[in-house]
């Protein structure tokens, strides 16, 4: 049988059914979403700036893996790393009772 594309549902549409039906799935998707964000903003901030995992690094004052381990978004950053990560410039965090924002700053 061959599906069409637009027959298909999309990431954001399969991760809220799983969150709505799956307690255990939600509570580790809510647990990873710092985590996630900060992923993303520094692969985008990498890729914009053509950096390697390795220059980056040296930029932050990092080794590599610490670096691979960040993007791997599978562990919550550090307040020493959020704080690193927005004084390069590379996000900006705010924290509130409900939850905590990462936005990710204008590269050029």
């Amino acid at each position: 049988m061959i599906m069409k594309l637009s027959d298909l549902k999309s990431h954001g549409e399969i991760v809220r059914e799983r969150r709505e039906t799956d307690s255990e799935y939600a509570a580790e998707a809510d647990r990873l979403a710092l985590a996630n964000e900060v992923s993303l903003a520094v692969v985008h901030y990498r890729s914009e700036q053509e950096l390697t995992q390795t220059a980056f690094g040296v930029m932050l004052g990092w080794r590599q893996p610490h670096v691979a381990r960040l993007e791997g978004g599978d562990v919550a950053p550090s307040i020493e790393t959020l704080e690193r990560l927005a004084r390069a410039g590379v996000i900006e965090v705010h924290i509130e009772q409900q939850r905590t924002y990462v936005r990710e700053l204008a590269t050029a």
